[in-house]
C-alpha cells in the first residue's frame, strides 16, 4: 500500500484548499438554515403591524373599528398615551402604531413615517371609515352601517404572485444541494489534481516500471485513495445538512438528494483526473479549477436561477453535467416521486459524462519512453 499512504502524504498539503472551500460550503448552509422557510413564494400573506389603541370615545364606532383592527393587525398594550412612552415603545418597535380615538370619533395615528407597517395600518383604518361614511351617506342607520361594514370588510381574496416565467420556491436543503454542484468540483480539483499531477510526472512512472511493483497495484491504490477521498468529503457534507436540517437527510428526497450528490462526486473526479493530465502548473490549475466550476455554476441555474437565464444559455447547458446535477436537484425538492425516472436519468447522464471524461484524460495521457521500452524488453524477452 506505498502508493495509497503516498497519495495521502501528498493530499496533506493541498487539504487547507479542500478545508477553504468546505468551510465556505457550511457557512452557506448556516445561512440559509436561518433565513429560509419551506414556504412558498407564492403564498402571499399580508403584513401585520403591531398597534396599540386608546378610546376615549367609547362609541359603538371606536368599539367597532378596534375590532376590526385587532381582526387585520396585532393588539399590543403599552403604558399611556404620553409623547415620551409612544416614542419610546416606536424606537424599541415594541409597536409599530398608535391610535388614540378621541371623543367625537377623532382619529389621531403616530406611526414611524415612511414604513410598510405604517402605511398598512393607516389603509385599514381608511378602510373601515370610508366604508362606514359611504353606508351612512346612504341612509343606513348607524346601527345597519356598522354591520354591513363588517360584512364587506370580512371578504378575504386568495391572492398568488404571478410572473412571466414559472418561479418558485426551493427548501433550504435545495439551495445548499444546489451550491454543491459548484463546491463539490472545485474541491476536488483544487485538491485531488495536484496530487495525480505527482503521479503523473515522467520521472514517478519511469522509477515504478523500472521496480518490481506491479502497475496494477499502483493503479488500484490510487484509484482507492481518490474515490476514499471522494467518499470522505461526501460523508461530511452529508453529515452537516443533517445537523443542519435536522434531520431531512434520512427522507425519501434526502437519499435522493445524497445519491446524487455521489454521481456528481464521480464527476467532480474525472474532471480533477483530466485536468492533472492537461497541465502540469499549479497556477494553471488553479484557473481551470475556478473557470470550470463557475462556468458551470452561472449556466447551469446554480448561481443564477434557470427562470432567469435565456433560453440560449439553458439549451447550450445540457451538454454540461452540472446542469442535470441541477436539474436532479430541483426534482428532488418538488417531486421527488412524480419525476422520479427523470431524477434517475439525471443521475445516469452524469455517470455518462464521468465516463467520456475519463476517457478523454486517457486518449491524452502517453505512456513515458522508459515505460515503452520496458514493455518492448518484457516481450522481447518471452
Amino acid at each position: 500500500m506505498q502508493v495509497f499512504k503516498s497519495y495521502f502524504k501528498i493530499l496533506n498539503r493541498h487539504m487547507g484548499q479542500m478545508i477553504m472551500y468546505l468551510s465556505i460550503f457550511i457557512g452557506v448552509m448556516v445561512v440559509l438554515t436561518a433565513t429560509r422557510t419551506n414556504k412558498a413564494e407564492d403564498d402571499y400573506e399580508a403584513t401585520k403591524p403591531k398597534f396599540a389603541v386608546f378610546d376615549y370615545d367609547k362609541s359603538s364606532e371606536s368599539k367597532a373599528l378596534t375590532e376590526y383592527l385587532k381582526k387585520t393587525c396585532i393588539p399590543k398594550n403599552i403604558k399611556n398615551d404620553k409623547k415620551e412612552t409612544m416614542q419610546d415603545e416606536l424606537f424599541a418597535r415594541n409597536v409599530n402604531c398608535v391610535l388614540i380615538i378621541k371623543e367625537g370619533f377623532k382619529l389621531d395615528v403616530v406611526t414611524i413615517p415612511g414604513t410598510q407597517a405604517a402605511t398598512t395600518f393607516e389603509s385599514a383604518i381608511n378602510s373601515f371609515t370610508k366604508t362606514y361614511n359611504t353606508y351612512i351617506a346612504s341612509g343606513y342607520s348607524e346601527a345597519d352601517a356598522l354591520a354591513a361594514v363588517n360584512t364587506s370588510l370580512s371578504q378575504k381574496a386568495s391572492v398568488s404572485l404571478l410572473s412571466g416565467k414559472n418561479v418558485t420556491s426551493h427548501s433550504g436543503i435545495y439551495y445548499s444541494f444546489s451550491y454543491l454542484g459548484w463546491v463539490l468540483l472545485v474541491m476536488m480539483i483544487a485538491g485531488i489534481a495536484p496530487v495525480l499531477q505527482v503521479f503523473s510526472k515522467k520521472e514517478i512512472k519511469e522509477r515504478i516500471s523500472c521496480s518490481s511493483y506491479k502497475f496494477a497495484n499502483y493503479n488500484r491504490e490510487l484509484l482507492l485513495g481518490v474515490i476514499l477521498t471522494g467518499l470522505v468529503v461526501c460523508a461530511v457534507i452529508f453529515a452537516s445538512a443533517t445537523i443542519m436540517f435536522k434531520g431531512s437527510t434520512f427522507s425519501f428526497s434526502g437519499f435522493l438528494f445524497t445519491l446524487n450528490m455521489l454521481c456528481y462526486m464521480l464527476v467532480s473526479l474525472a474532471f480533477a483526473f483530466l485536468i492533472s493530465k492537461i497541465t502540469s502548473n499549479s497556477e494553471i490549475l488553479n484557473m481551470f479549477a475556478n473557470t470550470v466550476s463557475l462556468g458551470m455554476a452561472f449556466l447551469c441555474g446554480i448561481f443564477v436561477p434557470e427562470e432567469f437565464l435565456c433560453d440560449g444559455i439553458i439549451k447550450a447547458a445540457h451538454f454540461l453535467p452540472a446542469y442535470w446535477y441541477n436539474q436532479a436537484v430541483k426534482n428532488i425538492d418538488f417531486h421527488p416521486v412524480k419525476e422520479l425516472g427523470f431524477i434517475f436519468m439525471c443521475m445516469g447522464i452524469q455517470l455518462l459524462f464521468a465516463a467520456a471524461i475519463i476517457i478523454v484524460a486517457l486518449r491524452i495521457t502517453k505512456a513515458p519512453d522508459g515505460i515503452k521500452k520496458h514493455a518492448v524488453a518484457a516481450a522481447a524477452h518471452k
